[in-house]
């Protein structure tokens, strides 16, 4: 949402069967000095090159601060993902991360057990299709987030005027802690700018996790471009085995300083940043060594990059691609240990008993460099010692 504008309300629903209840929460929205964004309506913002299905998944990303999910008797059209549009909408609004309230016909949730017990059955006099219980029971059991009842469009605007009301007083005490913290938080992505100013328990082990997922997410172009085999920049042309092995000695300098320097920063910088036991992390130290171990990481991969640019006599290039393999572990090692380890933490926090310690440790290793030295002494031997 830019600085000026009026913040949105989507409203998620099948249209035919909920025509109505649409309409009523649109003059709700506006109500409140809201910006209502419903599909059915000319002010739904429309681009006349993306299909249906992707310009309501594009507002929702685009737009949408509030989503408002209405499930009725109607499950609405698949898709060619096996979902309806608003099932899709749905999870798109859940990955964007904004508050969404959930609203489910009364007459529907008295069924869900009789389908439960039956799930072959005949319920076309109840509903379109049998996925709409399957949704329902998914929006329910997810623990995601709260799901309302409702019989008409009063309940739901009932309901939203004091969730609303709720999350208004949420956000100014936001924006109060936010006002009296350190202005690095600000350039944090929302759930690491969240967990900086909440300080939930645990708060230290999270955002350093949250962080550096971050920072890897910032970089998934370069590993995209890793993967693929292309990299784009000045080529580097190696002449003959005495500059092709100079150059590969100071590359393996490189990655041999990277790897050095990012178990340096954790082994010296966690603590100091999460704090000892029973003490308060250092905000500032948080952000510092999860950015750094980024920056680690990003430079293993720049390092397996520069490899896609040499250009060297045939003769070379295995001993050229078998070095630019040296990074692949640790590549892979720092990603994996970032995918885990929020989730990790997070249960950690929510299971374990008072004084249990949990060690994680990130191991960074380099492939088995048996073939590295076969290929340097196979070139050794192939043009003499001298010409190293």
């Amino acid at each position: 949402m830019s600085k000026g504008s009026k913040a949105t309300l989507f409203v998620s629903s099948t249209c035919y069967d909920l025509s109505q209840v649409r309409a009523d929460l649109r003059d709700f929205s506006e109500s409140l000095g809201l910006e209502p964004i419903l599909s059915e309506f000319n002010t739904f913002p429309v681009n006349p090159n993306q299909n249906t299905l992707s310009n309501c998944l594009e507002v929702v990303k685009s737009r949408a601060d509030i989503f408002v999910l209405i499930v009725g008797g109607r499950y609405g059209s698949i898709t060619d993902a096996g979902k309806s549009i608003t099932n899709l909408e749905y999870f798109e609004a859940k990955a964007k991360g904004i508050p969404i309230y959930v609203f489910i016909k009364e007459d529907i949730l008295p069924l869900i057990k009789i389908w439960k017990d039956n799930p072959t059955g005949d319920y076309s006099s109840i509903v379109d299709s049998p996925s709409l219980f399957e949704f329902v029971v998914n929006l329910r059991d997810s623990g995601d987030g709260w799901v309302f009842p409702f019989v008409n469009a009063q309940n739901i605007i009932s309901t939203l005027r004091e969730q609303l009301s709720y999350l208004l007083s949420d956000c100014l005490e936001l924006r109060a802690k936010a006002q009296k913290s350190d202005p690095l938080i600000y350039d944090l992505e929302p759930k690491a700018f969240r967990l900086a100013l909440e300080k939930p328990a645990g708060w230290e082990f999270l955002l350093f996790a949250e962080v550096l997922s971050d920072e890897l997410a910032k970089l998934e172009s370069k590993r995209l471009d890793s993967e693929l085999g292309i990299s784009f920049g000045k080529p580097k042309r190696l002449e003959d085995l005495k500059e092709l092995t100079s150059w590969v000695s100071s590359s393996c300098s490189w990655i041999s300083s990277t790897i050095h320097h990012i178990s340096k920063a954790l082994n010296q910088g966690f603590v100091k940043a999460v704090g000892e036991p029973g003490q308060s992390g250092d905000l500032k130290r948080i952000i510092h060594l999860a950015k750094r171990v980024g920056e680690g990481y990003e430079q293993l991969l720049d390092w397996k990059l520069q490899f896609l640019r040499v250009s060297c006599d045939d003769i070379f290039l295995k001993l050229i691609e078998i070095t630019s393999n040296l990074s692949s572990n640790a590549i892979k090692e720092i990603e994996e240990f970032s995918e885990s380890l929020y989730s990790i933490i997070e249960n950690d926090i929510k299971s374990s008993e008072p004084g249990y310690v949990r060690r994680i440790t990130l191991t960074l290793t380099v492939p088995d460099t048996e073939s590295f030295f076969e290929e340097i002494n196979r070139l050794k031997n192939l043009y003499g010692a001298s010409s190293l």
